[in-house]
């Protein structure tokens, strides 16, 4: 019993530590992402307010990490501080606003429509913060379970298999939404700058680097369901 106890502690620190980088990760990226929405979204309500309330309504929409491929070569001029010297700016990407009339459309539908366009975009993009707040809740939930086998010296719980199948599944979900999110903006977004010497790329891009963690994740859960099967065999076998 205590060289099971002993290797369950492995196996929680283990865990802590998988889980605490994965967390300060995801925490990074979606908290850093969801500050500079939020004050964006303030400042474009506000526009879409007063353009609503002076009797004129307008949808005020975003594109947000527009790749560009080519850009017209008067698209930005930089005139260095130093003498002699020569800079010169490559665009990569672009965020976009958009206005385009909007008459008789209600403020909700408006702000609905804020990004992309489209409601259904707005709501896929409401999808990836949310599926990141299920992952860390699992993420804790798996943690006090595998506390509590310490501590009660019994085999982990069966439901770590089902979070942690769970985790990989939102992971791989919120990174291929986040990419058809994107893609559906370029493809926007080169509609609108067609003819300005703006190329779009409209590819579907995906990190693989999250989808691979994604199955990484998958691989352990069966790994450790493995583990579950096995000592259960065991036991009967005793």
């Amino acid at each position: 019993m205590q060289n099971k106890k002993s290797l369950l502690q492995r196996l929680l620190v283990i865990y802590i530590t998988f889980f605490i980088v994965l967390v300060a990760s995801i925490a990074h990226s979606v908290l850093t992402d969801f500050t500079r929405g939020a004050a964006e979204g303030v400042e474009l309500g506000e526009d879409i307010a007063e353009k609503w309330s002076s009797g004129t309504p307008r949808m005020i929409y975003m594109l947000d990490n527009i790749r560009i491929t080519e850009t017209p070569d008067d698209a930005i001029r930089i005139a260095p501080a130093t003498p002699g010297a020569e800079v010169r700016a490559e665009v990569k990407r672009l965020g976009l606003v958009v206005e385009e009339p909007a008459p008789g459309a209600s403020p909700l539908s408006l702000a609905f429509r804020s990004i992309g366009g489209s409601g259904w975009l707005y709501a896929l993009v409401l999808l990836g913060p949310l599926f990141y707040a299920v992952i860390i809740v699992l993420m804790f939930m798996i943690i006090h379970s595998l506390r509590r086998s310490i501590r009660e010296e019994r085999t982990l719980d069966r439901r770590n298999v089902w979070y942690l199948r769970s985790i990989g599944l939102l992971t791989i979900a919120a990174e291929l939404i986040g990419s058809a999110v994107d893609w559906v903006m370029s493809r926007r977004a080169a509609e609108l700058l067609a003819g300005n010497g703006y190329a779009v790329d409209t590819g579907f891009h995906v990190s693989y680097s999250m989808v691979i963690m994604g199955i990484l994740i998958l691989f352990a859960a069966e790994v450790f369901a493995i583990g579950q099967n096995l000592s259960e065999e065991q036991k009967l076998t005793i």
